[in-house]
């Protein structure tokens, strides 16, 4: 499945969750995340310099409007392939369920895999209808960097259909008061490497 995946660094979030309401926008649920990554072993190719990604993902669901304490806590095993253009996030994601989260790592450990760092973010999930498709609409917060983003994507199963799509993107991005030259391509892991040299 290939993700087309627009990210912006947002200073109003708040601002924002007004607009996504005004696009009759449904929240869905919160989320925090724990996104372990990894590189392949010392030897073989490099994912930063491929741009590739490997991570397992410790999501915790629940609802920010009900003061009960139920939540989900799921795991899960994410590689994702080299972006697809020099404008976007787009690439191709497999993800797989996993019930064990810390016998996946220390299997990637005992292969040689070298763990690199832990990603915690929180996050708001947003769908909305826009030209007959639907937009996962995401604020995240990441503590680390002290900072909002705002993260829109569609998933699509048509290489072909990835501009049409990513153009769509931008259209509603620009309804919501963004321009495209906003567009950030390094990840949550990217910038927080970036941060910390």
């Amino acid at each position: 499945m290939i993700e087309a995946e627009i990210k912006v660094k947002i200073d109003d979030p708040e601002g924002i969750r007004k607009k996504i309401i005004n696009f009759k926008g449904d929240y869905i649920l919160s989320l925090k995340h724990a996104d372990t990554y990894f590189n392949m072993p010392i030897g073989l190719r490099d994912f930063q310099e491929t741009d590739e990604a490997l991570r397992i993902r410790n999501s915790t669901e629940f609802d920010k409007n009900k003061k009960s304490n139920h939540i989900k806590v799921q795991s899960y095993l994410t590689y994702k392939d080299k972006k697809l253009d020099n404008i976007t996030k787009t690439r191709e994601e497999i993800e797989i369920k996993i019930d064990d989260e810390l016998k996946i790592k220390n299997l990637l450990l005992k292969l040689g895999f070298q763990e690199i760092l832990t990603v915690i973010k929180e996050r708001e999930l947003y769908e909305i209808e826009f030209r007959n498709e639907r937009i996962d609409v995401l604020i995240d917060y990441l503590p680390i960097l002290d900072s909002y983003f705002l993260e829109t994507e569609i998933l699509c199963n048509n290489i072909d259909k990835i501009d049409e799509v990513r153009e769509l993107i931008f259209d509603f991005l620009k309804d919501l008061g963004i321009d495209r030259n906003q567009s950030i391509r390094k990840s949550y892991l990217e910038l927080i490497l970036e941060k910390s040299r």
